[in-house]
């Protein structure tokens, strides 16, 4: 409770310090202009920008037009999310991260730019859902787009061991590349947490894309590949993300080429329990949306773990 409050208060005396530092310097957060530039412009502009690129969405996915009677509906235009009750701006929240997956293989195009404008100006979400924002778009953390949206996020108290080490990336104005990435994750293994659950949660959501899978494939293959040593506790973190990554590789694909490679890196580095390799082998094999694509890993599996079967498979896989 008292950690909650300690939260509470540093969020309020930071955007506090940000609003006063808008107004004393006649600038606004934006994604899409200068902060002096963004000052100039007033809420329905902004408004117009916005629901014209979510018009641009649209017709690119139909799945979008729920979002003209929410988010960008006139009912929300004036709405001052600071006046709201906690369960409105719960609800807000969810349609928020429901959006920002959803935009999220669109990022960078110009429509998503312009209903992001939209939503930093009127809902805030650099400040009240910096997490839900990086977590939709971790993917692109090499480009300039995201660049950009660090620049105007405002990070939690409670977040900064997570992401403190991004305001270095932001002070300095640097891509984040994958070698930072990388090593961040190595030093801090819940940053690698926090990419796999955002990836798996656009995948159980069904907006998943090409690129995601790519994204979680190197960055997962990388982690394991470049620890120093895999431990039981090292062990015990990675194997659930494997096991949900094959879980949700039924549909083939990409998907399925990402979850088979983890399991292939994870397999040459370290021999895995009984237990454990019981329980990838038949994740692996209870869904093979593609059959010879799981044979190949299966072959694989069992070349580099034939020391842990005793020349027998697992009863259970059997």
């Amino acid at each position: 409770m008292a950690s909650s409050l300690a939260s509470q208060l540093y969020k309020m005396r930071t955007l506090d310090r940000v609003i006063g530092n808008e107004r004393a310097h006649n600038v606004k957060a934006s994604f899409l202009f200068d902060g002096r530039q963004a000052a100039d412009l007033d809420n329905q502009t902004i408004f117009d920008i916005g629901r014209d690129g979510l018009s641009e969405l649209r017709q690119m996915d139909q799945r979008f037009d729920v979002y003209a009677e929410t988010l960008f509906s006139e009912a929300l235009k004036d709405m001052d999310r600071v006046l709201q009750t906690k369960d409105e701006n719960n609800k807000l929240d969810a349609s928020i991260r429901s959006f920002l997956f959803q935009l999220a293989p669109y990022f960078l195009t110009k429509p998503a730019g312009k209903a992001i404008e939209w939503l930093v100006r009127r809902f805030r979400i650099h400040e009240f859902n910096a997490r839900d924002v990086l977590a939709s778009i971790m993917a692109y953390h090499e480009t300039k787009a995201f660049l950009t949206m660090l620049t105007i996020i405002t990070f939690d108290t409670a977040d900064m061991d997570l992401f403190g080490f991004l305001v270095a990336q932001r002070k300095g104005r640097r891509l984040l590349d994958r070698q930072t990435l990388m090593a961040q994750c190595l030093r801090d293994r819940s940053l690698m947490g926090f990419i796999c659950q955002a990836v798996f949660r656009a995948c159980r959501l069904g907006l998943d894309y090409p690129g995601l899978h790519s994204f979680y494939a190197m960055v997962m293959s990388q982690y394991i590949g470049q620890l120093a040593t895999i431990d039981n506790g090292a062990i015990q973190f990675i194997v659930p993300f494997v096991l949900d990554g094959l879980n949700l590789s039924k549909n083939g694909g990409d998907a399925q080429a990402a979850a088979y490679m983890v399991l292939g890196s994870l397999a040459t580095r370290v021999t895995l329990t009984t237990e454990a390799l019981e329980s990838v082998l038949c994740a692996v094999a209870q869904r093979p949306a593609d059959v010879r694509t799981m044979a190949m890993c299966l072959v694989q599996v069992l070349q580099t773990q034939a020391d842990a079967f005793n020349s027998r498979l697992p009863a259970r896989f059997l």
